[in-house]
């Protein structure tokens, strides 16, 4: 059965490949596929086969609109492969990977900088423990994305940069120790007391703290073979403390020109720590750092005697990556048919890499010398893919959206903007040169789609707009927004710094606009509400900060906006006070009167933020002037004739 309200997405990638610059990667519950999340706001599934030699690219996700911070599983059951994506604009995704559905979606005011799962005591599910920007640690619902309660701090909250989660053996709660970015260790006690009283009070304060040498540290992790030692790793070094008072066994330097990311034990004596130039260093821990030894701790309070770390192994690829961007690493001990250790990979390119983490009996270790980085041995990854490379192995390149009505011409068609216009089922595409092709969409998918042998016969019909002398950059169908707009009409905007207003039914070019001094970036319609003037007119925003009303009707700019000294990041209406309201890129709101063009105030801040919140809220339609002298003399004041109109008319409906 049909529904006009059903839309079915189709997409036609084209000879290359979509770009996927991984931002966070993880392994799934069955360990049989890898995620990765990129900083466009997709995630990718990769499958794994048994042996863990091979990985193939299943499917891409896509739900979020800004880059992913963090990956984290959402549920400990097989027939449930759920995981929750976290992205960097508060948005929240469940998703299934199984068949790639979106179960459940929250924005929350908290940007996440680390999400792990965790089964508190007397709990049968995961609850998501968060950490971010800002100074609490959420526990949340995985289920429904809801806080359940904070754990907060009393003595110097700042953001918490790392934590984790301990469960002693002869204990029945819960330990979270956290590190914020000024450096201050904190720790929290889950019992089941405490956690009842979290539940009912929604918040929970620290037990002690302790001021550590230790600046916005990148993960902290604890020893899971003692529970004795917690490696804590910053850009610059990495450290070992005692557990128990947070005293500093150990510590090294990052290497020349690279930064930690982050790492894990091992063992009790070794652990493993990733750069930011995608590679992974094995360290054999010295006695003192190491809690069977009988020299544990013998060089507390005198860090001159610390023995360094010894450097025994490096796991690196064998060609030439440069790093546009911090790659995403993680380490997992796998259990799928052998227990094996596993470090991944993903980078600004989009490829994966899995390596298996070498064991090194202590007779090999006698002979490594920490004496420089190259004489340690390389480990290569076990497997590596990447898009690039799927898109390689296939037998012939996917369709793209012009492939075969662009076949005739010898240089491709790279199309830089694309709208579709559902009420004459048609799709619109900007190109590289300047033109604007208009084509039937379902045909054109269906001539991609099916290598029919007689394609040209079928060569759908399609339009060619030519008029811009440089790179078409947005487009706009305004009868999509509303039906005040000529369905005839298109707007397109390019780098030539035009906006040109076209006819799609015959083709032609009706007026170019001349109006900005750099590239056209967004093209919108006023809501509803607005004067009649406004409301036949298009917003377009330029790369020179500025933005401008142009009228269609009219054919001229009735609005130019040009003193925002920043890039323009929003455009936010209020259109019952007939104002137009510009947020920029360093918090600065302008607010403008959209009629008359009058700058009515510049506000920072605070007031800025709560400006624009203000501009989200839903104004009822009957809104009522409580104060009309006070409205008068502001309207006097701001020249703004919208509020004359507002007042008479209401006078009017009075008198009726």
């Amino acid at each position: 059965m049909s529904s006009h309200n059903l839309v079915i997405p189709v997409m036609l990638w084209g000879s290359k490949p979509p770009t996927h610059c991984i931002s966070s990667i993880m392994l799934s519950h069955s360990q049989k596929q890898i995620i990765t999340g990129c900083n466009d706001g997709q995630l990718v599934v990769w499958e794994l086969d048994k042996d863990w030699k091979q990985m193939t690219c299943r499917c891409m996700m896509m739900g979020h609109t800004s880059a992913i911070t963090c990956l984290s599983k959402a549920s400990n059951k097989d027939d449930k492969p759920y995981i929750v994506s976290s992205a960097e604009n508060g948005e929240m995704v469940v998703w299934d990977i199984t068949d790639g559905r979106c179960i459940e979606k929250a924005k929350l005011n908290y940007v996440h900088s680390n999400v792990q799962p965790y089964q508190l005591t007397g709990h049968k599910d995961f609850k998501l423990i968060c950490n971010g920007y800002y100074p609490e640690i959420l526990v949340m619902d995985p289920v429904h994305l809801e806080v359940l309660f904070f754990i907060s701090s009393k003595v110097t909250p700042d953001w918490i940069s790392a934590l984790c989660i301990l469960r002693p053996i002869k204990r029945e709660d819960d330990i979270v120790v956290a590190i914020s970015s000024s450096g201050v260790v904190k720790v929290w006690t889950l019992g089941q007391n405490e956690l009842k009283i979290a539940m009912e009070t929604k918040e929970m304060f620290e037990d002690e703290s302790k001021q550590i040498r230790c600046l916005n540290a990148q993960t902290l992790t604890h020893c899971a073979y003692n529970q004795r030692t917690v490696l804590i790793v910053c850009s610059k070094y990495w450290q070992v403390y005692d557990a128990g008072d947070f005293s500093l066994l150990c510590s090294e330097s990052s290497r020349r020109g690279e930064r930690w990311l982050g790492g894990q034990f091992l063992s009790m004596d070794r652990v493993i720590v990733w750069s930011d130039e995608g590679r992974g260093y094995l360290y054999k821990l010295p006695k003192n750092a190491v809690s069977n030894e009988t020299m544990y701790r013998a060089s507390v309070g005198n860090e001159a005697t610390n023995e360094a770390p010894m450097l025994y192994n490096v796991l690196d690829t064998s060609h030439k990556r440069v790093m546009k961007c911090a790659p995403a690493m993680a380490y997992y001990l796998g259990t799928r048919e052998k227990a094996c250790k596993l470090l991944f990979c993903g980078d600004c390119c989009g490829r994966v890499c899995v390596w298996h983490v070498p064991e090194v009996q202590e007779q090999k270790l006698l002979l490594v010398r920490q004496e420089s980085f190259e004489k340690a041995q390389v480990c290569l990854p076990k497997v590596t893919s990447s898009l690039e490379e799927c898109w390689r192995s296939l037998d012939s390149p996917p369709p793209g959206i012009l492939d075969q009505l662009m076949a005739d011409n010898h240089t491709p068609a790279h199309v830089t903007a694309t709208m579709f216009i559902p009420s004459h089922g048609r799709l619109v595409c900007g190109l590289q040169n300047g033109s604007v092709i208009i084509i039937p969409s379902t045909q054109t998918v269906i001539t991609g789609l099916l290598e029919a042998q007689n394609h040209r016969a079928s060569m759908p019909e399609r339009k060619f707009l030519k008029g811009h002398r440089g790179r078409v950059t947005s487009l706009l169908y305004p009868f999509n927004d509303s039906t005040r707009y000529e369905p005839q009409h298109l707007v397109s905007g390019g780098t030539d710094f035009s906006v040109i207003l076209w006819d799609i039914f015959v083709g032609a070019k009706l007026h170019e606009f001349s109006i900005h001094g750099g590239e056209i970036t967004q093209l919108l319609t006023p809501p509803e509400g607005c004067n009649v003037r406004i409301l036949s007119c298009v917003c377009s925003v330029a790369s020179d900060h500025s933005v401008a009303l142009i009228s269609l009707k009219e054919r001229k700019c009735i609005t130019l906006a040009s003193q925002h000294l920043f890039p323009v990041k929003e455009i936010k209406w209020r259109p019952m006070d007939d104002f137009l309201v510009v947020s920029c890129t360093d918090d600065t709101v302008y607010i403008w009167q959209m009629e008359t063009g009058h700058l009515d105030r510049v506000v920072h801040g605070v007031t800025g933020r709560e400006i624009l919140k203000a501009c989200d809220e839903n104004n009822n339609s009957g809104e009522q002037l409580t104060k009309p002298m006070i409205s008068i003399t502001q309207a006097f004041r701001r020249r703004n004739l919208a509020t004359f109109r507002n007042l008479a008319s209401q006078r009017l409906q009075f008198n009726c």
